[in-house]
C-alpha cells in the first residue's frame, strides 16, 4: 500500500545531535542556534554568501527528509544537501529552490513578481527535501541567496531526520486551529483594545484509527516515552503543493501525552494534537 501521500511525523531530529560548524555566522547567532533550545534564536548569516553547514553524527542514523523553517530565503535562493555516510556521499540533491513558484493561475499578473514563490505569502517561510531512507554520519548543508534583500540570511530551525508515515493515513475531519493567546478588553473609553495579539500558532488533531502493532512501537518507542517535551516536525499533506502544504508543515509538540485505544485485534487507534512550537 502507498503511503505517499499519508501523514509524515519526523519524531526524531539528527540535525539536533549533530556537532555542527559553520564557515560563516553573524556575531551572536550562532549556527547551534539551528538546534533545539529553550529560546527562540535564530542563526543569521554574516553577509550573503555562501553557508555551508556540517554535521557530524556520534551515531549513525537513518533520514529521509530535510526541512528548513522560519527563514528568509528569496525566490531565487537555492539549497543543497550532501548526505554522507563516512568518506561517501550517498545522496546529493544538488541546488533546490529555497521556494515554491506560484504557479499560472494562482500567480497574479501585476500583484505578484514575475518568479514569486509562496515565500512572500508566509510569515514563517519552510523549505522541504524528502528523499529516499539513506543511513547517515553526517550530512552538509549549502544555502546561497546572494541578492536577499535584507543583506544576511535568517534560519530559525533545521529539522532532519527519518519520517513516521503510518500504513492508514489519518481519518477525515483532520483539524487545523490557528490558535491565539489575545485577550480583548475595552478601555474605559470603550475603546477595543488586543493584548498579546498577532501571533497565532497552528494547532493540529487527527485521528489514527488503523494503527498496526509496528506503527505502534515506533510511536511508543519515539513519541510517548519522550512525551509532551519532544519537538515533532508536522507534514500533514505531503503529496500536495502550495500553501495547503506549506501551511500544514510545522515543528511542533504534544498538546497532551499520547494514549491509544485496543479497538480490535491486532489494531489500536490514537488521537494525535500538536501544537506549533
Amino acid at each position: 500500500m502507498s503511503r505517499t501521500t499519508n501523514i509524515r511525523l519526523v519524531l526524531e531530529n539528527a540535525f539536533d545531535a549533530a556537532a555542527l560548524t559553520v564557515n560563516q555566522a553573524a556575531p551572536g547567532t550562532p549556527v547551534e542556534n539551528l538546534q533545539r533550545d529553550d529560546r527562540a534564536e535564530i542563526y543569521r548569516s554574516a553577509d550573503t554568501g555562501l553557508i555551508v553547514i556540517e554535521g557530524l553524527l556520534t551515531a549513525a542514523a537513518f533520514v529521509d527528509s530535510l526541512s528548513i523553517l522560519r527563514h528568509n530565503l528569496s525566490a531565487t535562493g537555492n539549497v543543497r544537501l550532501v548526505l554522507l555516510d563516512g568518506a561517501s556521499e550517498p545522496w546529493d540533491s544538488g541546488n533546490r529552490p529555497a521556494g515554491e513558484i506560484i504557479p499560472a493561475g494562482v500567480w497574479r499578473a501585476g500583484i505578484d513578481p514575475f518568479g514569486a514563490t509562496y515565500n512572500g505569502k508566509l510569515r514563517d517561510p519552510v523549505t522541504l527535501i524528502n528523499f529516499p531512507i539513506t543511513p547517515i554520519t553526517g550530512f552538509r548543508i549549502e544555502i546561497s541567496d546572494p541578492d536577499n534583500a535584507a543583506g544576511a540570511i535568517d534560519i530559525g530551525r533545521i529539522v532532519l531526520g527519518l519520517a513516521f508515515v503510518a500504513e492508514f493515513n489519518a481519518s477525515y475531519e483532520l483539524v487545523i486551529d490557528w490558535t491565539d493567546q489575545a485577550q480583548h478588553e475595552y478601555s474605559a473609553g470603550q475603546t477595543l483594545r488586543t493584548i498579546n495579539g498577532g501571533h497565532p500558532r497552528r494547532q493540529t488533531t487527527f485521528n489514527l484509527d488503523w494503527l498496526y502493532t509496528a506503527d505502534r512501537a515506533r510511536l511508543l518507542e519515539e513519541l510517548a516515552q519522550r512525551g509532551m517535551i519532544a519537538d515533532v516536525f508536522v507534514d500533514l499533506y505531503p503529496a500536495s503543493t502550495g500553501l495547503e502544504r506549506l501551511t500544514g508543515a510545522f515543528l511542533g509538540r504534544l498538546t497532551q501525552g499520547y494514549s491509544d485505544s485496543h479497538y480490535i485485534p491486532h489494531v489500536r487507534k490514537t488521537t494525535l494534537s500538536f501544537i506549533e512550537v
